[in-house]
């Protein structure tokens, strides 16, 4: 791997700096939306049911041991369960806008990745091809000297695998976690919307 990375040439040094970020936002993003992963069926359906029997502070509590953007509107929601329909929903959308932010963090990085590691190794192909043509000037040749013209061709060779390499685990990896925050995304503005419905019917019932 060490003989790789120095025939890779200069360049090998930031690719391998933007893998190491990569897997490391991946492996945090992971481990945070695994950790935030919660039944929200069954969450949803018992603080319904505390709430129709009157115990507002149960239901706190329950959202308050959960984890997760979910977990988080319910909270806000019960929170301003006092106030009028359109501060609760005003009040969701500051928190919804939180939460994804929070989902969200890193996956920028990771898109940044994928699209400056091929262009690292493009740039690695052309200093390496540059390379091979000073060797050809310097001993007017192939014949005269193929080790040194080899490591010209090796550097423009390994770069642009090294670069692909990074980008394309890096582009699936962004796509599959941009779609479990998606869904979360879904999923928590269905549930802003039944508890605020819930709550104003619980306003007007009062």
């Amino acid at each position: 791997m060490l003989d790789v990375l120095i025939k890779g040439g200069p360049l090998m040094i930031p690719l391998l700096v933007l893998s190491i970020i990569a897997v490391a936002v991946t492996l945090e993003r992971l481990w945070y939306l695994f950790r935030t992963r919660i039944d929200t069926e069954e969450l949803m359906d018992d603080v319904k049911l505390a709430l129709q029997d009157g115990k507002v502070l149960e239901a706190m509590q329950m959202v308050k041991k959960a984890k997760g953007p979910v977990a988080a509107i319910l909270a806000a929601a019960i929170a301003y369960g006092d106030r009028d329909k359109e501060a609760v929903r005003e009040r969701l959308e500051e928190v919804g806008e939180d939460e994804v932010f929070k989902m969200r963090r890193g996956l920028g990085m990771i898109a940044t990745i994928v699209s400056i590691a091929p262009l690292i190794g493009l740039l690695g192909t052309v200093t390496g091809i540059i390379r091979s043509f000073q060797v050809l000037g310097a001993f007017q040749g192939v014949a005269s000297n193929p080790a040194a013209l080899s490591v010209g061709i090796a550097e423009a060779l390994i770069t642009t695998a090294a670069g692909l390499i990074i980008a394309i685990p890096a582009m699936a990896i962004h796509h599959w976690l941009s779609s479990m925050v998606e869904r979360r995304v879904r999923e928590m503005n269905r549930r802003a919307l039944e508890i605020t419905d819930l709550i104003a019917s619980r306003g007007d019932g009062s």
